[in-house]
């Protein structure tokens, strides 16, 4: 409700706009009074008075880098940022053993990058909350000369608000809603992408330290047999020529050693960063992970579920159907747009003493555009939302298959290599006994041994193959299969 003095000069003048509703609201009062300025000017205080304000946030990078630098895994801020999204984790904190739950739960809480999907979250959701909510009015300062009145100038305070439709807010939220619910689902993909680099990280290291002891071992043993070749070549017991394999074999377990050593150095940047420490920080954390290179054999009733569920709901399957919806609305809303608007304008002036009641009707008509390129660029942008949708799905459906395959060959070839190892063992168990029993000498026992240890490094890679398969499963299903991470969920709020 709008009121202003009485006395002459005094103007008002109200329009209203429906369909999509448009108020436009004039006042014109005289210099002689000041209640309507007064009242102005308590409404612009009172306006004023619920704004917020701007508090600076400056991030120098020294400040950014020495926090970082001095992050460790018992910091006090990711003791509580771990106890918001694990509470069962945070009594202990940090664990006196690592596993791959609490190594997981301290990634989500350190990792940066994942804060940075975490704040487009929080922005989607701030988008939300001004949905289909009506634009602000415009205000507007006016002045009218009257020259053949008493007192001439008038002053006038002009009021501009567009209110939309109710269909149309109810698209606006609709469409806020499926982008909300689409960086959610992006986020709950960028967590398991973390997941996903902590668990291969971990499970390069874990060969990796098992690599360097074999080679170690498998050195050491090459080693002595080119020694033991040297003195047989001294004493003339062989030629000169029958060292040299002895002598490359030293070569190539040196070089592979420089080889697993470098290997290993990644694999620790890799873990340090999937962390979100520094590297001496990550280090320092020695991480239990009993069934390396053996995954429990899956319950076929477990993995279908699992396959079932990362077809219809997989995160980033989730966060494209959405964006589908969104898209779909927008259409719906641009198609909304191409109908005529009818306009209608009452008003109320007081015109010098005389009170006027005008009423405008009009019609708002697209004749030309008719709203063809918005209709046209929605069209397509959902087009291309419901093909994108279709191919991850379908690949979704191709990598499943694809990683059970090669989970079951790599498990062969593993088991086939266990049986070659154990062989290989028996025979080095035989060659010790017969050296023992003075049946043959020091070189073929040595030999023996140096096929054993070849083995088992054939085991441990055949290992590391089969590990990498569990996890392309894992990964393709978007779900831990088996270890402590099964218990490890996320709280409902969390992704707030």
């Amino acid at each position: 409700m709008i009121s202003s003095a009485n006395g002459e000069g005094d103007r008002v003048d109200l329009a209203v706009r429906t369909g999509r509703w448009r108020a436009r609201i004039v006042l014109l009062c005289s210099k002689r009074t000041s209640r309507p300025a007064t009242a102005t000017a308590v409404c612009l205080a009172a306006l004023a008075g619920g704004c917020a304000h701007y508090a600076p946030a400056p991030l120098p990078p020294a400040r950014t880098l020495a926090a970082f630098e001095a992050r460790t895994a018992a910091d006090a801020a990711l003791r509580e940022r771990v106890a918001d999204l694990f509470p069962a984790l945070s009594a202990g904190w940090p664990p006196p053993h690592w596993d791959r739950a609490s190594v997981l739960a301290l990634a989500i809480a350190a990792n940066d990058a994942l804060g940075v999907a975490r704040a487009e979250y929080t922005a989607a959701l701030g988008r939300r909350a001004v949905a289909g909510v009506p634009a602000d009015p415009g205000l507007s300062l006016q002045t009218e000369y009257a020259r053949r009145e008493q007192a001439p100038w008038l002053y006038g305070l002009g009021l501009d608000w567009a209110l939309p439709s109710p269909s149309r807010r109810r698209l606006d939220q609709a469409i806020a809603d499926a982008e909300v619910q689409a960086a959610r689902a992006e986020l709950l993909a960028q967590v398991w992408q973390l997941r996903q680099r902590v668990a291969t990280a971990l499970s390069a290291l874990e060969a990796g330290r098992r690599r360097a002891s074999q080679l170690e071992r498998l050195a050491a043993l090459q080693q002595r047999r080119a020694e033991q070749m040297d003195r047989r070549v001294a004493a003339g017991e062989d030629a000169a020529a029958d060292a040299l394999p002895a002598r490359e074999a030293v070569l190539h377990a040196a070089a592979a050693q420089a080889d697993a050593t470098t290997a290993l150095a990644e694999a620790q940047a890799a873990f340090a960063e999937a962390l979100g420490l520094p590297a001496a920080a990550a280090d320092a954390l020695a991480v239990d992970w009993p069934d390396w290179g053996r995954p429990p054999p899956l319950a076929p009733e477990l993995l279908a579920a699992r396959r079932e569920q990362a077809l219809l709901a997989r995160a980033d399957l989730a966060a494209l159907i959405a964006a589908y919806d969104a898209a779909e609305r927008r259409l719906q809303r641009a198609i909304a747009r191409q109908y005529p608007q009818w306009v209608l304008s009452p008003g109320y002036q007081w015109d010098h003493g005389i009170v006027k009641l005008p009423l405008a009707l009009g019609l708002q008509m697209p004749l030309f555009d008719r709203n063809r390129g918005e209709i046209a660029e929605a069209t397509g942008a959902r087009d291309v939302a419901g093909a994108r949708l279709v191919a991850l799905q379908a690949g979704i459906h191709a990598r499943i298959d694809a990683a059970r395959t090669a989970e079951a060959l790599a498990a062969e070839a593993s088991a086939a290599a266990e049986r070659r190892a154990a062989a290989a063992a028996d025979r080095q168990r035989r060659a010790e006994r017969a050296l023992a029993a003075g049946a043959i000498d020091r070189s073929e026992a040595l030999a023996a041994q140096i096929e054993a240890a070849e083995a088992a490094l054939a085991v441990l890679d055949r290992q590391t193959a089969r590990q990498a398969a569990r996890l392309a499963l894992e990964d393709a299903l978007h779900a831990p299969l088996s270890g402590p991470e099964i218990t490890l969920s996320l709280p409902a709020g969390a992704s707030r």
